[in-house]
């Protein structure tokens, strides 16, 4: 018995010396581009986000959502400027719940993309839409729902509208499950470009890469059209 958990301890020990090495060899521009380039491309998703600024050290929230994404079609539910939301994005038409109505509100947005919307929310992966990735660092190594992630931070310039035209000197920290090359989580950071003593912070956790998620459209039988 004592030599069979000698050797037990020796294999394990072993495994943690083979995994320290294996993580210590990870190229962390590498693993990041390998990341964004496969999460961008799953086609379903859930999510939780939440934004907010800091003025001046005061913080202010501006959304805080669970999400759900499949093939383009898009659901969230939560808070957006302290106003309970419920919205379907659903083939190019908006499904908004007016609370205090208690009806649907149906607008034909006219477009196939949720980002022309200017509404972040509905699609958190273009936050990771760079034209130059750089000062890209490995710091440490965090579990998120099981993965092992190897947790990067970079400071590039974004190539997404909703961002760069009120935003600058943006800061990411981004956990990285490398053995599925799948970003978990990210944490966001900028500054406003009129005053830089306004913060922008926007915290993502993703899951359900590629699963079944069926979205349909709300029972609008009572439609309350704008």
């Amino acid at each position: 018995m004592i030599v069979l958990v000698a050797v037990g301890v020796v294999l394990v020990a072993g495994q943690k010396i083979k995994d320290s090495y294996y993580k210590s060899k990870l190229d962390p521009l590498a693993e990041l581009q390998a990341a964004i380039n496969k999460t961008t491309a799953v086609q379903s998703y859930k999510y939780e986000m939440k934004s907010e600024f800091t003025v001046d050290e005061r913080r202010e929230v501006i959304s805080q959502v669970q999400g759900e994404k499949n093939q383009g079609n898009t659901h969230i539910k939560g808070e957006m400027v302290n106003t309970n939301i419920d919205i379907y994005y659903i083939n190019r038409t908006i499904y908004n719940y007016d609370a205090f109505a208690k009806k649907w509100l149906v607008i034909e947005s006219g477009s196939s993309n949720s980002e022309e919307l200017l509404i972040s929310e509905l699609n958190p992966l273009s936050n990771f839409r760079f034209k130059e990735i750089n000062q890209v660092e490995k710091q440490d190594f965090e579990e998120i729902d099981g993965a092992d992630c190897m947790v990067v931070t970079c400071n590039p310039s974004v190539e997404t509208q909703l961002l760069e035209t009120m935003w600058k000197d943006f800061q990411y920290r981004i956990w990285i499950d490398y053995k599925s090359d799948l970003i978990m989580k990210s944490a966001l950071t900028a500054t406003n470009k009129k005053n830089p003593g306004i913060v922008l912070n926007i915290d993502v956790q993703l899951s359900a890469f590629d699963e079944n998620i069926e979205i349909k459209a709300p029972d609008v039988s009572e439609v309350k059209k704008p």
